[in-house]
């Protein structure tokens, strides 16, 4: 890129497409250093997941949260920390912004983040829905989420199966490492997100 005098106008990303596979051990475990078949490292040597709840295939943070790494030295300022949700599904959004062309209907689940890489506030995204490996799904608002099941859903025991009650709501902004479900006291936003979630499935049936 150097070479060839791109590099200032390349815009490059560097992502995952999932959180770690890799479980928690507590000290007296078996884990991952003493023995390289097991999947899970003690918390004393390695965090895979930082602080995040859950693994890979889980409902939970861990599961979802990668990193999300851009370099655009003519468009982005370097050091610039983003305080915005987004998916890869928006890269598609964010290219057609960049070329000046239209999203097409089949890319409606795709929303620009060009804004945010320059500082610019820009248009708060709508809710953003994503599921574990067995079908449990999550609807994600600004600080506010919504678990449509009782657990994780994935590899962590227990497993509950979609839509089982009780559901899950946390406040991702005070409670990161989703400790705390707020379902009993913030009922109000559970209805609102659950409301989200059933007209986003009802429009994603209705456009197949």
């Amino acid at each position: 890129m150097t070479k060839h005098k791109v590099a200032e106008n390349t815009l490059v990303i560097y992502t995952s497409d999932n959180g770690s596979f890799m479980f928690r051990r507590q000290k007296g475990e078996d884990h991952h250093i003493a023995n390289p078949r097991v999947q899970g490292y003690l918390t004393t040597d390695h965090l895979a997941n930082r602080h995040w709840r859950g693994t890979k295939a889980d409902i939970y943070e861990g599961g979802h949260r990668v990193p999300f790494l851009v370099r655009w030295p003519k468009y982005a300022k370097a050091g610039h920390n983003a305080e915005r949700t987004i998916t890869h599904t928006d890269i598609f959004a964010t290219c057609a912004e960049l070329l000046k062309a239209e999203t097409p209907k089949k890319a409606e689940d795709s929303h620009s983040f060009l804004a945010a890489l320059s500082g610019k506030k820009g248009q708060a995204r709508p809710g953003i829905i994503n599921h574990s490996a067995s079908g449990v799904f999550a609807i994600r608002e600004g600080d506010w989420k919504l678990i449509l099941s009782a657990d994780s859903g994935g590899r962590q025991q227990p497993r509950s199966k979609p839509f089982e009650k009780p559901y899950q709501l946390y406040n991702l902004a005070n409670d990161p490492s989703e400790k705390v479900n707020l379902i009993n006291e913030e009922t109000e936003i559970a209805k609102r997100l659950e409301v989200s979630f059933e007209e986003i499935a009802r429009d994603h049936k209705t456009s197949k």
